[in-house]
């Protein structure tokens, strides 16, 4: 009776690793954003340098830090689909 048990509750871990189990993906040219896929999120540490101009006219660099998921649909767009949806939160 207890092989009976046994194998469902195996069966049910391997399919949650398989779904929730995050693989880094590298990293970008952007000041360093990674992210990590998983079949069902994508998590994205934005480490993103940007440049916006002052009242003066000069251009200031400054680095966007954050973590964000983005869950099953969202993690299936490219960095920068996922960029412009950070844009639009912000």
């Amino acid at each position: 009776m207890k092989k009976k048990v046994f194998i469902p509750i195996i069966a049910v871990f391997i399919l949650a690793l398989i779904l929730f189990l995050p693989i880094p993906q590298g990293s970008y040219d952007d000041g360093g954003t990674r992210d990590y896929n998983a079949l069902t999120y994508k998590i994205v540490r934005w480490n993103k340098v940007i440049a916006e101009p002052d009242e003066n006219g000069q251009t200031i660099q400054h680095t966007y830090r954050k973590t964000s998921w983005f869950w099953y649909p969202d993690n299936q767009k490219s960095i920068d689909e996922l960029w412009q949806m950070e844009l639009a939160k912000s």
